[in-house]
């Protein structure tokens, strides 16, 4: 038995891994950076502490998670310096979609065609990238290299 290739084939299957259920349902609050509320990058920021043992910037210079073209340009900017665009996307790797023409959304890669995420008007969950509500607005997938 191969742990390392359980993992991969998992994620091939687009099975979710198990920590996965302890970030559903957390309610989503602009700024958030903790359970008691999040936005898309606190999800993102909070699954890289607790899951990945990594820390990110948190990106918190924005003045509201609903100004999606401030949070557009913070996304351009650090995109270019701190994260690598990678194919295929792997577990762990960051979605990148666009909402109102401006990329300005992210999430958790969890599985093979799934993302973990926290979006206005919901609570955090995990939907499908390659469906149709995400399919034509993903602008690629990142990995974090500080």
């Amino acid at each position: 038995m191969n742990p390392a290739r359980d993992i991969v084939s998992s994620f091939e299957r687009g099975e979710e891994p198990a920590w996965c259920a302890h970030y559903i349902g957390l309610p989503f609050k602009s700024l958030g950076r903790d359970r008691s509320g999040l936005d898309c990058w606190g999800m993102v920021y909070l699954v890289y502490r607790e899951v990945f043992g990594r820390e990110v910037p948190p990106y918190a210079a924005y003045a509201d998670a609903y100004d999606i073209e401030e949070v557009g340009a913070l996304i351009r900017g650090e995109i270019v310096t701190r994260w690598h665009e990678v194919s295929p996307e792997k577990l762990g790797d960051v979605i990148l979609l666009r909402v109102r023409g401006e990329p300005c959304h992210v999430g958790v890669v969890v599985a093979r065609g799934k993302f973990l995420h926290s979006f206005e008007g919901t609570h955090s969950c995990v939907e499908r990238y390659d469906g149709l509500k995400w399919r034509c607005r993903t602008m690629g997938f990142y990995r974090y290299v500080g």
